[in-house]
């Protein structure tokens, strides 16, 4: 959750606080929608939110009139409309008058940007994309489009939005720093374009230690060595960097691609899974492997 600056007091804000039964990318792009919608309102000040377990959506008002015309506002009630249908198990609305603000920041304060991964290949730059880096994805998903239908589940047009690459760039860096997941994409050494990525999901701790892979390369790019070079990289952050024993990595067994650069790096068959995912509208079996890190 980002802090605002103070305001002078007295000022207004309105809490939306709301638990899910259902989270998912529509309920995200509507929220989107919403705070793009306050943004451009009479007497908005800032805003602050949370998504979590119960997510929390604060919107600051230099006066209760531009306050109480935002909880009347078309787009608001609408999105709270569409939630009572679909996602919110329960949600609240709430008008504050603020009447006191104290703000601490600390002046010797870490920079949390070195929390993310950052690391040199031989070609590339594997990282956490920067909330400045969005359009690197919309071109890459957009670009590759055609050549990764076969591969990955039947997408929306929305997938492709910009609007929709904001957020998953937004959950990537989230769910980095709660140990869900590490979304490492691969961009050239200029980091001008992105080529791929590498993703390490569903991290289980305690007596697991394990996570699943998954990983894409451009359709020019292949044939060069750079899936093995950034899952090399990748891999190796995994075991010594995040401590992990154990990747699981599926493919289709008519994927040869997959199942020449998974035996490379040293992933060990272990397995058939029948109808095991959903891809390009079939189910399909997977070849599940693993490769296993001796700490």
């Amino acid at each position: 959750m980002t802090f605002l600056p103070s305001f002078k007091p007295p000022y207004y804000a309105v809490v939306l606080t709301s638990t899910l039964l259902l989270d998912d990318m529509s309920y995200h792009v509507m929220m989107s929608k919403v705070s793009e919608q306050a943004k451009e309102e009479s007497g908005f000040l800032g805003e602050e939110k949370y998504d979590g377990e119960s997510s929390i959506f604060i919107t600051y008002w230099s006066e209760r009139k531009y306050a109480e015309a935002w909880k009347d506002n078309k787009v608001l009630n609408r999105v709270l409309y569409l939630g009572e249908q679909f996602w919110f198990q329960s949600h609240a609305l709430r008008l504050i008058e603020v009447l006191d603000d104290r703000l601490f920041i600390q002046s010797q304060a870490p920079d949390y940007s070195s929390r993310f991964p950052y690391i040199e290949t031989e070609r590339g730059i594997l990282r956490v994309l920067d909330r400045s880096q969005v359009c690197l994805l919309q071109h890459y998903v957009n670009q590759e489009k055609d050549f990764f239908a076969p591969w990955e589940p039947t997408r929306s047009e929305s997938y492709y939005s910009l609007e929709v690459c904001r957020l998953r760039v937004e959950e990537m860096r989230r769910d980095f720093l709660e140990d869900k997941a590490v979304t490492l994409c691969f961009l050239t050494k200029d980091q001008q374009r992105m080529v791929g990525y590498v993703n390490y999901s569903n991290i289980v701790r305690g007596v697991f230690e394990a996570c699943h892979l998954g990983y894409s390369l451009r359709e020019g790019e292949q044939g060069k060595g750079l899936m093995h070079e950034a899952l090399t990289a990748g891999n190796e952050y995994m075991r010594n960097q995040s401590g992990i024993h154990r990747i699981q990595a599926n493919y289709m067994p008519r994927n040869e691609k997959s199942a020449a650069v998974l035996a490379r790096l040293g992933f060990v068959k272990e397995g058939i899974a029948r109808d095991y995912l959903k891809i390009n509208g079939q189910w399909e079996d997977h070849v599940l492997t693993s490769l296993v890190f001796n700490h």
